[in-house]
């Protein structure tokens, strides 16, 4: 699909687009800052947004309070293998759960569409990102258009948490998000790994599917100063960065281990890390801990955004990954990536074009092969920072999104009409 940029159009403006989202979309935090980013792409091609949201950002009352941290508390307190045996010895009980779990969820979105009768807020058509919960029950005569970075079949194999419980929990969820996509008029994914596994997992349509990649959260606040090729590592100085949430799934101590053999080979490394860390990350000499940065403060997105200029590399070794927005950060300040090749990491990143993608089973001693092929090696990665660069401006940013979304949204009122 061509990902141009274009100006709105008289007939986006006169399209009220009910934007479902769980959590307000003006938080950037959330879900990774897709809803809030989503939105504003939208906007900027003309649309006028009407917020669907699931849970207002409202002061909770005392009693709300306290049954969210309860039942935070028997969450956290719940170890996995009590929830596993619970959802093997009781499949019906989790499964009932769960259906009366998502069944809420989409009621509260029903009532507030039932609520939008006036003409001039009732939207023309909805949309939204990782919403497979909220359509379980929806109702409703307008056209959906539906957005995922990840099928249940990937976040299953990807993501620890999901893949403890138990088969009854799993198998629901993969009926929940079969149900609920089966009701979109077009459904959008983020790369072609997750495409092919909506087609073939859920069975949906192929024809009413898309592949439309995601932009970056953070770039630079004046792009024009940003140039290609930017300098490169050298053996005296290499800085390498990886952002992290989940310590664990992303294996910082693999890149730790990989810098730390880099420092053997003399070559002066260090690994920024983004995010809570590791043990190892807080004692390791070649490690320079970041910790966590929040999207909505002004400081810490100032320390990413340096971060993302002044590493020459970003490295993501995850054991599994949907999507994979980090890259696209750092190559929007002409800086290549290193991934693994695990989900959407491989579409993000182009295998010697914009980075290097090494088999999910390389171990630290390629990693830190891979890393200093490109400092003794200053032609190619200038030809990587160049190619980042470029395929970053020309479509995977928020602009190109909305650009061909509004295709999407155009054609599904079309057909509609």
């Amino acid at each position: 699909m061509t990902q141009n940029p274009t100006t709105p159009t008289q007939a986006n403006r006169s399209t009220r687009v009910g934007f479902i989202s769980a959590k307000p979309i003006s938080n950037p935090n959330f879900l990774s800052g897709m809803p809030y980013h989503m939105s504003q792409a939208l906007q900027r091609q003309g649309f006028e947004i009407v917020p669907i949201c699931e849970h207002p950002e409202r002061q909770p009352t005392l009693t709300q309070r306290l049954v969210r941290r309860l039942n935070w508390e028997r969450r956290r307190r719940t170890p996995p293998p009590l929830r596993k045996l619970l959802d093997h010895t009781l499949p019906q009980r989790a499964r009932n759960a769960l259906l009366r779990k998502v069944t809420r969820r989409s009621h509260t979105i029903q009532t507030q569409i039932d609520a939008l009768t006036d003409p001039s807020t009732q939207p023309d058509i909805l949309f939204g990102c990782c919403i497979s919960f909220t359509l379980y029950a929806l109702h409703t005569q307008l056209p959906i258009v539906y957005f995922s970075d990840a099928t249940s079949f990937i976040l299953r194999d990807a993501y620890p948490a999901l893949s403890k419980r138990g088969p009854a929990h799993i198998q629901t969820i993969h009926d929940i998000e079969r149900t609920s996509v089966d009701r979109a008029s077009a459904a959008i994914f983020a790369s072609p790994v997750v495409r092919d596994s909506a087609i073939h997992d859920l069975r949906i349509d192929p024809d009413r599917t898309h592949v439309v990649p995601m932009g970056a959260n953070v770039t630079p606040d004046r792009p024009e100063l940003v140039h290609a090729p930017a300098p490169g590592p050298t053996r005296e100085d290499c800085q390498l960065l990886i952002i992290a949430a989940d310590p664990i799934r992303k294996r910082v101590d693999l890149a730790l281990e990989a810098t730390e053999l880099l420092r053997q080979r003399g070559i002066n490394a260090t690994l920024h890390i983004v995010g809570p860390g590791t043990q190892r990350s807080s004692t390791s000499p070649a490690a320079q801990p970041v910790g966590r940065l929040k999207l909505s403060d002004p400081i810490d997105r100032q320390t990413h955004q340096r971060l993302l200029r002044d590493c020459h590399i970003q490295l993501l070794p995850s054991l599994g990954e949907a999507f994979g927005i980090a890259p696209i950060e750092s190559a929007h300040f002409a800086r290549p990536a290193i991934v693994a090749g695990a989900g959407g990491l491989s579409f993000v990143v182009q295998h010697d074009q914009t980075g290097l993608v090494l088999d999910p089973t390389a171990d630290a001693t390629a990693w830190a092969h891979a890393i200093e092929s490109l400092i003794d090696d200053p032609t190619r990665y200038q030809r990587l920072s160049e190619a980042a660069l470029h395929r970053a401006r020309a479509e995977l940013n928020w602009d190109a999104w909305g650009a061909a979304v509004t295709q999407i949204i155009r054609d599904t009122l079309a057909d509609r009409r």
